[in-house]
This record gives structure tokens, sequence and C-alpha cells, in this order.
């Protein structure tokens, strides 16, 4: 009877699977990896092993660019969902680029909107490869905010994680900071994490933010921030007044804190309020 259920579950993984899993040994050079907490992993990809997976086509502007086309290539799911078997319980894929950036994306997303790792724009091949979306063909995806920083250019590494154990304990407020703080840290996770590190979680595109209350000042940062990014370099709106408020608000709390934590409630309150 044991032997007969057990069967019965590899017949079931079998029927499911989507495919065979990716290489573990890519054939020529290495462009791409797939790694994190998953079974069996990491897994490692050369053109050859990217050219024999499955191919889709969506339609899509790149919001960086404006351009407006039929993006082909291997569907983003196929690489971290159907050919290999994440662990229970992940929930976001962070895409690493070979400039730095580490953009962050819930993996129900990737499932439901099947962006694809795109290497051909209507026809013509593209380099680097663009992980481009299906702005233009599904419903609210052209008004998600986050989807601006999805179009991630040139990616060499994809990995499988638990966004708490990631990125939330990163980014979590500290205790005894203000209300607006919460607020910041939000904004922090949906424009800034992808480029910037905060305490250990985040892109190397540009610098570690996690003490720049203490490099900057205020009216300093709030300069800045009004021309970093713009709509025209990378499809983001500039964030609001209070949204930039809300920002300095929680990395003066951050940058007030010790290992994570503040080393006082009252001073951090105090300090992030300035």
């Amino acid at each position: 009877m044991r032997n007969t259920c057990f069967a019965l579950l590899l017949a079931i993984v079998a029927c499911s699977s989507s495919g065979p899993r990716l290489p573990r040994v890519a054939r020529g050079e290495q462009v791409l990896e797939v790694r994190g907490a998953l079974e069996g992993g990491p897994y490692v990809l050369g053109e050859e092993d990217l050219s024999a997976l499955p191919r889709h086509a969506v339609r899509g502007v790149d919001p960086a660019t404006g351009r407006e086309a039929r993006w082909e290539g291997t569907p983003l799911a196929v690489l971290v969902s159907e050919r290999v078997a994440p662990k229970k319980g992940t929930d976001t894929v962070i895409v690493r680029t070979a400039d730095g950036t580490a953009v962050p994306i819930p993996l129900t997303v990737i499932r439901q909107r099947r962006p694809v790792l795109a290497d051909r724009a209507d026809g013509v091949p593209i380099e680097p490869r663009v992980l481009a979306w299906p702005n233009l063909e599904q419903a609210g995806l052209p008004t998600d905010p986050r989807q601006a920083s999805w179009w991630a250019r040139g990616p060499r590494q994809l990995e499988i994680v638990y966004w708490q154990r990631a990125l939330g304990t990163a980014l979590a407020t500290p205790a005894g900071a203000p209300d607006r703080a919460r607020l910041g840290s939000g904004e922090f996770a949906s424009r800034c994490v992808a480029c910037h590190r905060l305490r250990t979680a985040g892109g190397e595109r540009g610098p570690d933010l996690t003490n720049v209350a203490e490099r900057l000042s205020h009216d300093r940062f709030r300069a800045l921030l009004e021309r970093h990014p713009t709509p025209s370099d990378g499809g983001v709106e500039p964030p609001s007044p209070e949204a930039s408020e809300d920002l300095w608000v929680f990395l003066r709390a951050v940058a007030a804190s010790r290992d994570g934590e503040p080393s006082s409630s009252s001073e951090a309150a105090a300090a992030a309020a300035q």
C-alpha cells in the first residue's frame, strides 16, 4: 500500500511538471543563473539552454524608452516556477542585472502576468535582454506603480527568496519611529530598493542609503530626490512632496538606529522627526 501511494505521488508530480528541470551546467558560456530557495539548484544556463526552452511573445511599452513592441523570449515563469521547484513559502524573485540592480518581483505576479525575458523586439534581436511585461494586453498592469521598475535590463541572476527574510527585516521601521516612517518604508520598497542597499538588502547600482540621513541635510536630500529618477530615464514619476517627506522620516529613523534597532525609542523618534 505504501509503495502504491508513493508511486501515485510520483506520477502526479510528473504529470504536473511543465517539462524537464533546468540544467545544472551551462552549455557554452553562462548567461543566466537561477538560485535561492529552491530544490536541486542552483541552475546555470547558456544561450543554447535558453534557446531550447519554450518561447512566448507579449505586447508592451517599455516605460524607460517609450518603445511599443512585440517582445519575444523565454517566459520568466518557466525559469522560476515551471522548470524548478521553489521551496514552500517562497514568494519573491529578485532579478539581479549586470549593472547591480536587484529588482524584487512577487512570484504570484510572475505567474499571473507572464512576462518574458525578451531577446527580440518586433522580430529583431536586442541586446541586452529585457524583462518585458504585457502592459498593452492586461488591464491593471499599466497602473501598478511597481511595473516600471520591473522592466529589468540585462538580467544575470534570478534569486527565489522569502520576502520577509531577504528584504522585510531590512526594510522594517525601527521601533519608536513616527507613523510617517512606516509610509516611508513603503516608498523605499517600491522606489529605491532595486538600486540602493539599506542595512543588508537591496541593489548596488546606487550608493548605500542606510546612513544617508547622517551624510546629507534634509534640503539636500529633497533636492536630489526631485531630480532622481525622472519619467524619461526610468519610467517612474517623481514622488509627491508628502511621499518625499515620508521617505526622509524613514531614513532618519534608520540612521538613528543601531544594528536595525534604535539605541532608544525616544532618540530614534526625535531624530526621525527633524
